[in-house]
């Protein structure tokens, strides 16, 4: 009895004792529970917390504006590209020398800078392009026609591809090598077809692309300009000038890689001018044909344009690989009065000018060709493996006065006809810096005299140049 009355005892003090641990256990349990969702309600606080800030950098990183600096220049733009500025430029330092001795077209041996161009473009407003190209080049003055500083100053309305609507000043749409820029040209001075086209003009032109590349089209109204050149304002007439032009990409959505770049365009412009003619020059500059100037009297007669000019002008270019060529046709058609005294010795005439070219190259180092720049796949580096791009080119081409302008419109001692032939070697070191050296043989035929003999000695000119494009 006694030992069953002390296991009841020790019974009851361990189910005592068990139910006090458990009470304290169940304490501790809570306590932690609590410490846990203490715990988990930091965490939270902290991962908002983080989504906030997250939601801050990513809402001021889709307003803060965007500044980079590389080969292509300095561009600004805000986080949409509604805004965008691109700050860029380049600068051609040349120099010119003359083979032998003749007087004819012979000019003098020269350093100069052939063009300083600062250009300003970018959007505004998300459909709307600008661009501003000024010129400080040696030579270039202002004169009546406001011509010589600005280059390109106008605004592009794009919303769509297909149809975009360009006002201000402008290249007209015509030459082929005139609508390539003057930073990525093939030859130090564009060839002579280029004489017979407008360069820049003051106008409104409707222009697009259908089909991606496919089809491209110019279509502009503009004040007018004689060959070769540009103008700021309408100084000698109401005339205004109609200008197009179609290209066309023919293989560019095909699978036919050896002919995607090949490129057919045709080109041309009708209005009507008066006032100064301009003259020719070779490639090295020097003026070879020039129309009589003078007082209008019958010892000094004075030719003048005074009616329709017509311009016409297929062309094309093809590129494959290293492989490029290019070729156009210029035919420009002018009406032309000469003044030689009273009313009796005024005669007027429509003179037809035509002129072509071939050009080739073709890139040693295997680079792709373009009409636009050419990136070299090794940019040279002193003292590593890196040599550039080296491109090797050739040239031909004529410009053929109309004869019935000889004698009497034409200037004394003028040729009829000029011939050229060039080869050249471009050395693109990087993106950035391209050194050039050109010889350019430029000879004459027929003539102003009753004889119709050569009247100018061949030209032969070389011709280097450092360009610095950013």
């Amino acid at each position: 009895m006694k030992i069953n009355r002390w296991m009841a005892i020790a019974a009851l003090l361990s189910a005592q004792a068990g139910y006090v641990l458990a009470e304290d256990q169940s304490d501790e349990l809570r306590q932690l529970k609590q410490q846990l969702l203490e715990l988990d309600q930091k965490v939270k606080v902290l991962e908002r917390n983080k989504e906030l800030e997250t939601e801050a950098a990513s809402a001021k990183a889709q307003t803060a504006p965007s500044l980079s600096l590389g080969a292509g220049g300095l561009h600004v733009s805000t986080a949409d590209t509604n805004f965008t500025l691109k700050i860029r430029g380049y600068v051609q330092a040349d120099s010119r020398f003359f083979l032998g001795e003749n007087e004819g077209v012979k000019g003098n041996d020269t350093f100069l800078l052939r063009r300083v161009r600062p250009i300003f473009e970018g959007t505004v407003w998300k459909d709307f392009d600008y661009r501003l190209m000024l010129d400080f080049a040696s030579g270039v003055t202002s004169g009546n026609g406001n011509n010589g500083f600005l280059q390109d100053g106008y605004i592009n309305f794009r919303h769509w591809d297909e149809a975009q609507l360009q006002i201000g000043k402008m290249k007209e749409p015509v030459g082929l090598e005139r609508l390539q820029s003057g930073a990525n040209l093939l030859f130090i001075e564009r060839g002579l077809p280029t004489q017979l086209v407008p360069n820049r003009d003051v106008g409104v032109q409707l222009h697009g692309k259908l089909w991606g590349n496919t089809i491209a089209y110019q279509a502009g109204y503009f004040n007018g300009v004689e060959d070769g050149g540009s103008g700021d304002v309408e100084v000698s007439d109401d005339g205004k000038d109609l200008a197009g032009r179609v290209f066309v990409h023919p293989f560019d959505k095909t699978d036919i890689e050896p002919l995607k770049k090949l490129g057919l365009g045709i080109s041309g412009t009708h209005g009507s001018h008066v006032g100064t003619l301009r003259n020719y020059a070779t490639g090295g500059q020097q003026t070879w044909f020039r129309w009589r100037t003078g007082a209008g009297t019958a010892a000094a007669p004075n030719v003048t344009a005074d009616g329709s000019v017509t311009r016409f002008s297929p062309q094309g270019y093809y590129y494959w690989g290293p492989f490029g060529l290019f070729g156009e046709y210029v035919v420009a058609s002018h009406e032309v009065t000469r003044r030689a005294g009273g009313p009796g010795n005024v005669t007027k005439d429509t003179f037809r000018n035509a002129s072509w070219q071939v050009a080739a190259s073709y890139y040693l180092t295997g680079e792709d060709n373009s009409f636009g720049p050419v990136a070299p796949k090794h940019p040279f580096t002193l003292g590593g493996d890196g040599w550039g791009a080296w491109e090797i080119a050739v040239r031909y081409g004529q410009l053929s006065i109309d004869e019935d302008a000889f004698p009497n419109y034409a200037a004394a001692n003028s040729p009829r006809e000029a011939r050229e032939w060039a080869v050249g070697l471009n050395w693109h070191l990087n993106r950035n810096v391209k050194a050039s050296l050109n010889y350019i043989h430029t000879d004459f035929e027929k003539g102003s005299t009753t004889r119709g003999e050569v009247t100018a000695d061949d030209e032969r000119a070389i011709l280097a140049r450092v360009q610095f494009s950013f």
